[in-house]
């Protein structure tokens, strides 16, 4: 492997990590703050606060999971890319 294609492989993962690291922190206030709201104009204390925070972590880690095993597959062909190697090979 080469130095530029590890660059960019590195590149891509710290990508990956830092837009994970954002969204988490940001999914997980909003809906914190959204469950406390919540909880303070029904009176159930801690429950939508916590369904809140389970919620978003739960959606981070779904998101996550997707976007690892998206990044591991090989791009797929288009169907005029298929023709025009159809087209080569005869």
């Amino acid at each position: 492997m080469s130095f530029k294609k590890k660059e960019n492989n590195v590149l891509k993962y710290l990508n990956l990590a830092l837009s994970f690291g954002l969204t988490l922190a940001i999914t997980v206030y909003i809906l914190y703050k959204a469950g406390t709201w919540l909880d303070q104009r029904l009176g159930t204390e801690p429950l939508f606060m916590i369904l809140g925070v389970f919620l978003a972590l739960a959606t981070i880690f779904w998101q996550l999971i997707e976007e690892m095993q998206g990044s591991e597959k090989p791009a797929k062909k288009s169907k005029l890319e298929t023709e025009q190697d159809k087209q080569k090979k005869t």
